[in-house]
């Protein structure tokens, strides 16, 4: 798993959910971008891919981000919120470049 101190870092910029939730995903794709899971019968897909486009239609570049984390099992017996049994992606670190501003 990817060892994080929120305190130290998460940029002092990122002040809302949506900053927070674009941070993850590019560090997750930025340490995991070749890792494929897979997703059902015969289908496997990148764990995570996150990255800008540019939508004509409205004149606007978007930012999706897409993740697949396992879930342990344990996760239908326990009581617990959902996101405490994500199961880890990898060990690797996070780059010191997530942790500036």
């Amino acid at each position: 798993m990817t060892a994080l101190n929120p305190a130290t870092d998460i940029p002092s910029q990122i002040d809302t959910l949506e900053k927070l939730a674009a941070w993850v995903g590019l560090a997750l794709f930025n340490i995991n971008s070749t890792l494929t899971v897979i997703e059902g019968v015969g289908y496997t897909e990148r764990a995570c891919q996150a990255g800008n486009y540019w939508v004509a239609a409205d004149a606007k570049t978007r930012m999706v981000v897409r993740l697949s984390l396992e879930v342990s099992p344990d996760q239908s017996s326990g009581a617990n919120k959902n996101w405490t049994y994500i199961q880890a992606l990898s060990n690797t670190a996070l780059p010191a470049a997530f942790k500036q501003n």
